[in-house]
């Protein structure tokens, strides 16, 4: 029987669910409300065009000053083609705008839902270290592999630059704010918008799918492309991403994955000097081979998930006794303290609720 909701939307009620739920069933709570949800993705997205629009206008004014970009090369006909011209400060400034996407998905989170941080990071509670370094042997390893192996096969092309200071100090900044950047985009589009779209639902199978295929659209249409094998494998990222987190319980799976994977696509266009190019997804940019990676992938999801069985690694939240009272939860932006503890047994001891679900620089 689902819990009892008060009349009262913004009553000091649980923050966390009352039964087990997975990844995406942590918002199934008696505060929840649809409206809450829709209003959640409404600010994050308004958020995040305010803070990207103005670092990204810092960006390019450096860019125009330092003659890296030209006003040439950044004609609305340019923009809306696909071709986006992108000189250093305005890449790095981009790189911030979508690393903001984390503090606001955690204070939305809180402020909404009566969440703390650690909740929007996994079903732990907190984000979970240990798990990601395995995640960087699992995924991170044989995804550099296969990259390095495709630069053999096909150059990334343009001779290799001279390393002044200012080139390595770009890599530098390419090496830090990248993983930021791949956090930034799994706390939104893997975390904190699916979740919001999932607890929308009653029947939670249906809410997870909904959940797993508008965040991966949304992903797709934040990368403006138009070409329709860029636009295939955005999509097609975004849904094993989205099984990666909900396999695993949390996002730590996703994140050593996406930001692999766009650094190693993203160090060689710096050292040879593209960067003002590598972001053409005109048509015609990509063809059939940018898939070849989601078959990889598929079958790092299966290994990723095995091992996690073999860990331990929780994927449902579960409170530590059942019948918890409905008073333990805290006013919006109260604390949950008193809240139910996680209990971190192994997975194949749980029952699962869901018997079923499921440029490359993403």
């Amino acid at each position: 029987m689902a819990p009892s909701r008060s009349a009262d939307p913004w009553s000091p009620m649980p923050a966390l669910p009352l039964g087990p739920q997975d990844y995406y069933g942590l918002l199934r709570t008696e505060r929840y409300r649809w409206w809450r949800g829709l209003l959640g993705i409404v600010l994050l997205l308004f958020g995040w065009l305010v803070v990207g629009g103005v670092l990204g206008s810092i960006g390019l004014a450096v860019d125009l000053v330092r003659g890296d970009v030209t006003l040439a090369q950044l004609t609305m006909e340019e923009v809306l083609a696909g071709r986006i011209s992108m000189g250093p400060a305005f890449f790095i400034a981009n790189n911030l705008g979508l690393a903001a996407l984390v503090p606001l998905s955690m204070l939305l989170n809180r402020v909404l839902f009566g969440q703390r941080a650690g909740w929007l990071s996994s079903v732990a509670g907190r984000f979970r270290w240990r798990w990601l370094l395995w995640c960087l042997l699992l995924v991170g390893v044989p995804w550099l592999v296969y990259y390095l192996v495709e630069m053999l096969v096909v150059p990334v092309g343009g001779a290799p630059v001279a390393l002044s200071g200012s080139v390595v100090v770009l890599l530098l900044l390419t090496l830090v704010t990248t993983p930021l950047q791949s956090a930034g985009e799994e706390w939104a589009f893997r975390g904190f918008i699916p979740r919001c779209i999932a607890a929308m639902v009653p029947d939670p199978r249906i809410g997870l799918g909904l959940a797993a295929l508008l965040g991966a659209a949304l992903f797709m249409l934040i990368h403006l492309a138009h070409d329709p094998w860029l636009n295939l494998f955005y999509f097609g990222f975004g849904l094993l991403q989205t099984a990666l987190v909900w396999r695993t319980g949390g996002l730590e799976a996703a994140v050593t994955l996406h930001a692999v994977n766009n650094l190693v696509g993203l160090v060689p266009i710096v050292l040879t000097g593209q960067l003002g190019t590598f972001a053409d997804r005109s048509a015609g940019a990509g063809d059939w081979s940018v898939l070849v990676p989601m078959v990889l992938g598929t079958v790092l999801v299966v290994v990723v998930d095995r091992m996690a069985r073999r860990r331990g690694v929780a994927r449902l939240f579960t409170p530590t006794a059942p019948g918890v009272p409905s008073g333990w939860g805290s006013p919006v932006g109260g604390s949950d303290i008193g809240a139910p503890r996680v209990t971190l047994e192994p997975y194949e001891h749980r029952d699962d609720p869901h018997p079923g679900a499921g440029d490359r620089r993403a």
